[in-house]
């Protein structure tokens, strides 16, 4: 690896370190979802064709790991990330000047993953199995209410001490795929995977910091709970078409599934003036709970231009059929106690990336995404995507960093009875992640 390489390797990995942050408040009803991908197809827009004899083809398309070439190949990928959420509404201070960009939430956590894999390829047909992170529910909502409740004085909430919203766990995923041809031009792939959860904990509620008889609250109203049973599966299946030599399409779905969940004391509900689904905890009973994910239909296209250097045009259209999904909640009985039924309308996104090869070797990639929220279209956002990598004879090192900010309105997670807000809270969310990515061909 040349000095100029690794400078450029460090200033990405400066450069994601430097500008970590983002907002996953809706990620524990299953709302977010964040496909697997390696450093490379990140980069590139999170490509499935990108995903090209890859393991991680397998959470995707599993037809695009199909290789004609024997191989034999141990990957493992590295994700890191730190999140900011800030929430603010408008103030009159002291002057009588009304504040619009007044945060009285700055809310900061981490979250940092790994994945390992084998692939093997042998004529006619492709095998990959790997253990991946596939969600990180890490979430820490953090508001200090402090209030001298002196003659005159102005106090935003009666519960002094802090608000508290915290989420953990880890869902995993043991996925096998596999891949073989049908004639010269087509490859079909399957894949399944099998879910487990760890650590996963949940709390919601309001810790007293100060001790005075004038305040309205001085108990703690802070619930943990700790679900446990974590189950559920996924399927995958794709085709990948050679058009022409410069064209390569690929189709697949990421079928509908049920993952179920014990022990659980936070129920989803939509918000009937906003139209959003917000926590709402029950201290006094555990509930099990079975999340409906809807089905995902993609479609990829990969183009390779007649370049004197070797440049490579991605973009992909994928369908999320949201109306199926709904979180369905349970006693101790197995009685249906509440259903969180939303009806969301299905929603797009669109990704377009580019990785361009210099004479030295060195990859320059691009991409970016469109994707619509199901919750609301204020919410849509568009990620950017950057990325590069060195490959020797054996040993590949990709980095990926995926950008984006977004704004939207939102009322207080902690609402006190009787007071009103002109306007909802102004929610700022920004996030960046990072992938690395180091394989290993025997």
């Amino acid at each position: 690896m040349t000095h100029k390489h690794i400078i450029r390797l460090c200033m990405i990995g400066i450069l994601a370190a430097g500008t970590l942050s983002g907002q996953v408040y809706f990620q524990y009803m299953g709302l977010e979802n964040t496909p697997k991908h390696t450093a490379r197809s990140l980069s590139l827009g999170g490509n499935a064709l990108a995903l090209e004899k890859s393991p991680l083809a397998g959470l995707n398309n599993p037809a695009a790991m199909y290789s004609r070439d024997e191989a034999f190949t141990l990957y493992a990928n590295l994700n890191l990330a730190t999140f900011t959420e800030r929430r603010s509404f408008p103030v009159q201070d002291s002057f009588g000047d009304f504040i619009a960009e007044n945060d009285y939430v700055s809310s900061r956590f981490s979250k940092m993953e790994g994945d390992v894999a084998i692939y093997y390829a042998q004529k006619g047909f492709t095998a990959s199995g790997g253990w991946y992170t596939l969600e990180n529910y890490a979430y820490d909502y953090r508001e200090e209410i402090r209030s001298d409740m002196g003659s005159g004085a102005y106090y935003r909430d009666p519960l002094a001490g802090l608000h508290l919203i915290n989420f953990s766990g880890l869902v995993h995923g043991l996925n096998v795929a596999l891949a073989h041809d049908i004639g010269e031009r087509f490859a079909l792939g399957y894949a399944f995977t099998q879910l487990y959860g760890s650590g996963i904990e949940e709390g919601y509620g309001v810790v007293p910091i100060l001790n005075d008889n004038k305040l309205s609250s001085q108990d703690t109203t802070y619930f943990p709970a700790s679900p446990q049973g974590f189950r559920g599966n996924m399927v995958n299946l794709g085709l990948t078409a050679q058009i022409t030599p410069r064209l390569q399409a690929g189709i697949h779905t990421n079928l509908q599934g049920t993952y179920f969940m014990r022990g659980t004391s936070m129920i989803a509900q939509m918000d009937s003036a906003m139209l959003v689904p917000v926590y709402s905890p029950d201290p006094d009973s555990l509930y099990d709970v079975a999340v409906h994910r809807p089905s995902t239909y993609s479609l990829a296209l990969r183009y390779i231009p007649a370049n004197e250097l070797k440049t490579t045009l991605y973009a992909q259209l994928d369908l999320n059929g949201w109306g199926a999904y709904s979180m369905h909640f349970y006693d101790s009985a197995d009685s249906l106690v509440h259903a969180f039924e939303p009806g969301y309308a299905a929603n797009l996104t669109v990704s377009a990336g580019v990785e361009h090869v210099f004479f030295t070797g060195m990859p320059l990639r691009f991409g970016f995404v469109f994707q619509q929220s199901p919750i609301n279209r204020e919410m849509d956002r568009t990620v950017i995507h950057l990325g590069s990598g060195w490959i020797s004879e054996r040993v590949t090192l990709d980095v990926g960093v995926a950008i984006y900010q977004n704004m939207y309105r939102y009322d207080d997670l902690f609402p006190v009875t009787g007071e009103g807000r002109a306007v909802r809270d102004k929610v700022k969310e920004s996030s960046v992640r990072t992938h690395l990515s180091l394989s290993y061909a025997f």
